[in-house]
């Protein structure tokens, strides 16, 4: 069959290249053109045809030519004499929108790094995948964080336009949230400005006594993630726990 001999030169088509193919399917239907074998003839007239045989060529050589360059990105070669000790790192890039980061710093109290404290549902760095609580911020947009405190790292994110470039060391474990959800109705009133106790007052959610709430974290035993049951699209934010309150 044609087609089965089309299939044994295949190879040598490859080789001598993609625009050579319209010539040999011609070879082959000519064998069965007297014949007119399923609208061979047909075909055959139509391929035979100068302005789609031009078009093919052209398409085809197109093709030879692209498919003859390298598009992969030039690699600086890795160094020969990497530390043992030297800790994995990696880069981080996000595109702000006007939804907020959604991520809370802090320092650790021993060895003064600067952490990533917790990922807020819902917030841009949660459904990046990203970054994770417990990840070491190395440098934010090309600047070290080193001997900073969580407000200077706070003032560059600000400051920050169009994209935010992380270097972080990643948590050795990621966190997981398998805890479900639960629906709270708030018995008394909450503002986040008003609290100084919060560890971020931006990322707080206020909310009023009769506000039926959705609990989507629970991890921190101090501060929930919750969002408003008429709002369940926004980015969640930090609510006191019960723990919390009772204190």
């Amino acid at each position: 069959m044609a087609i089965f001999h089309l299939h044994q030169c295949s190879q040598h088509l490859l080789a001598a290249g993609l625009s050579q193919i319209l010539r040999h399917v011609l070879q082959e239907l000519s064998l069965f053109y007297s014949r007119d074998v399923n609208g061979v003839c047909l075909l055959y007239d139509l391929l035979h045809s100068r302005w789609l045989r031009a078009l093919l060529k052209a398409l085809l050589s197109a093709h030879d030519t692209v498919a003859q360059k390298d598009f992969e990105p030039l690699l600086p070669p890795l160094p020969d004499n990497i530390p043992e000790s030297e800790e994995a790192m990696r880069i981080v890039c996000l595109v702000k929108n006007q939804q907020p980061l959604g991520a809370t710093i802090k320092r650790h109290e021993m060895t003064g790094d600067i952490l990533v404290a917790r990922v807020i549902h819902g917030g841009l760095v949660e459904r990046s995948g990203l970054l994770y609580a417990g990840d070491k911020l190395v440098e934010v947009n090309g600047v070290s964080v080193e001997g900073l405190d969580p407000e200077q790292v706070i003032h560059i994110l600000a400051m920050s336009r169009s994209t935010i470039m992380f270097k972080v060391v990643p948590v050795s474990d990621p966190p997981v949230n398998s805890q479900k959800m639960i629906y709270v109705r708030a018995m008394t009133d909450y503002w986040p400005q008003e609290d100084p106790s919060i560890p971020c007052m931006d990322a707080g959610l206020p909310f009023q006594k009769g506000d039926i709430l959705q609990i989507v974290d629970q991890n921190d035993a101090l501060w929930w993630q919750a969002r408003r049951i008429s709002d369940l699209s926004t980015c969640a934010g930090l609510i006191p726990s019960n723990h919390l309150l009772k204190r």
